[in-house]
């Protein structure tokens, strides 16, 4: 368990130190209750990206802690009048710490609307299953702002 926490650091860090292109605000619900989040999204090729967020539950309180890796392909690549629209695929590891920690695999399906370049809104549904067996899915809404 320590051995796995430590790689997921590293890895979290690896990520934040290249993720200079977006900051997402986050909103979840329902499980494990309603939630705040912030998180950095990189670019990593050209339909790739990398995202790594922390979430808040207060009511736990209890926090989620993941980096993933995103299929985020552009829809104007095959029809100009779906540019801006960017369905995304994608997981990674994630920790829950809320009573004993959990690690597991985080995995996330949804898509973004681009307004402008640099601004854009997201809808997502997120699961995580913790090795333990733990597990939870849930449904995020939120902002990029690059």
């Amino acid at each position: 368990m320590r051995k796995a926490a430590w790689l997921f650091l590293f890895l979290l860090l690896s990520g934040l130190a290249s993720a200079q292109r977006a900051v997402s605000l986050r909103l979840s619900l329902p499980n494990p209750g309603p939630g705040l989040g912030l998180g950095l999204e990189a670019p990593l090729e050209r339909n790739l990206a990398f995202r790594a967020f922390g979430d808040l539950f207060p009511g736990g309180p209890s926090v989620l802690l993941a980096g993933e890796v995103l299929f985020k392909p552009d829809l104007g690549q095959l029809d100009r009048d779906l540019r801006g629209i960017r369905p995304y695929f994608g997981g990674g590891l994630g920790a829950y710490f809320g009573g004993a920690g959990e690690v597991g695999l985080h995995l996330s399906f949804g898509a973004e609307f681009l307004l402008d370049p640099r601004t854009g809104f997201f809808v997502d549904g997120e699961y995580f299953h913790a090795f333990g067996g733990g597990r939870f899915g849930r449904a995020v809404i939120g902002a990029n702002l690059r």
